[in-house]
C-alpha cells in the first residue's frame, strides 16, 4: 500500500507542470481579477479538486476490489494493471511533448458547454471560499490524461479505501505546482520547463512500466516465487519441530490412557 501511495503521489507531482496549462490556467484566471492572490480561495479550490479525486478513487478502488476478490474475475486485475501502466506511459509521452493531448479539446469544449468559464468569473469576485471550492469540485471532473492515469492505478487496488487513499495522495502531489502557478509562469523559461517535463516523463515511464509488469507473466512469476518462498519457509519451520514433544502423536500414551 505504501508503494501505491508513493506512486500515486509521484504521478501527481511529476505531472503537475502539465496541470499548469489547464488547472493552473483556471487559478490564474480567478486570481487575475484581484490585485493580490486570495489564498483562502486558492486553497479552497485545491481542496475541491482533491475531494473529487478522492471520490473517484473510492469508486475505482471499489471496482478494483470486485475484480480482485471474485473468483474468475481475479485475472481481470492483471488486465487493469496493464491498462493502468499503459495510461501512465501515454501520459508521460504527452508530458514530454512526444504525443498530443487527446483530451485538451474535449476538456475545453465541456467547459464551454457547461458554462464553467462564466461560473469561474463569478466565483472569482466573491469573498467566500464556497464558490472556489465548487470550481475545484467541477474541475476534478474535466477530462484529463493525468487524472485518468491516477484512476487507472487506483483500479489495481483491492479495496475501496485503498483507491481513495491513492487518489488523495495523487491530488496532494499536484498541489505544490498548482499553488506556485503564478511564480512558475514567471520564473521558469520555456527551455527549462521542457527539460523538467522530460525528466518527469522518464520517471513516469519507469512507474508505468513497473505497473504494467505487475499484470504480465513477469509480475505474476515474481509474485509466485514470493509465495513459494513463504510456503517453503513454513514447511521448514514445521519439519524442524520435535514431533516427540507432542503427546497426541504418541499412540502408546493414548492407549494407556484408554486402558
Amino acid at each position: 500500500m505504501t508503494e501505491l501511495i508513493a506512486a500515486s503521489f509521484a504521478i501527481g507531482f511529476l505531472g503537475s507542470l502539465h496541470c499548469v496549462g489547464m488547472c493552473g490556467g483556471l487559478v490564474s484566471a480567478m486570481t487575475m481579477t484581484r490585485s493580490n492572490t486570495w489564498w483562502p480561495g486558492v486553497i479552497a479550490y485545491q481542496l475541491g479538486r482533491i475531494t473529487t479525486y478522492t471520490a473517484l478513487g473510492l469508486i475505482a478502488g471499489l471496482i478494483g476490489s470486485l475484480f480482485a476478490n471474485d473468483g474468475w474475475l481475479n485475472q481481470a486485475q492483471n488486465l487493469l494493471s496493464i491498462v493502468a501502466g499503459l495510461l501512465i506511459i501515454t501520459l508521460a509521452l504527452h508530458i514530454a511533448g512526444w504525443l498530443p493531448d487527446p483530451f485538451s479539446r474535449l476538456s475545453k469544449r465541456i467547459s464551454e458547454l457547461t458554462g464553467m468559464a462564466s461560473f469561474i468569473k463569478a466565483a472569482a469576485t466573491q469573498d467566500s471560499t464556497t464558490p472556489w471550492y465548487s470550481v475545484g469540485l467541477l474541475n476534478g471532473l474535466l477530462p484529463c490524461g493525468l487524472v485518468y492515469a491516477g484512476i487507472g492505478l487506483s483500479l489495481t487496488t483491492h479495496a475501496a479505501w485503498q483507491g481513495a487513499m491513492a487518489m488523495f495522495s495523487f491530488g496532494l502531489g499536484t498541489v505544490p505546482a498548482m499553488l506556485a502557478v503564478p511564480a512558475l509562469m514567471r520564473a521558469i523559461s520555456p527551455t527549462m520547463r521542457s527539460r523538467l517535463l522530460k525528466v518527469g516523463a522518464l520517471l513516469l515511464i519507469v512507474i508505468g512500466a513497473i505497473t504494467l509488469a505487475r499484470g504480465t507473466a513477469i509480475g505474476q512469476h515474481e509474485h509466485g516465487d514470493h509465495k513459494q518462498q513463504h510456503h517453503n519457509l513454513n514447511m521448514d519451520d514445521i519439519s524442524a519441530l520435535d514431533a516427540d514433544s507432542f503427546c497426541l502423536t504418541k499412540p502408546t500414551v493414548l492407549n494407556q490412557t484408554i486402558d
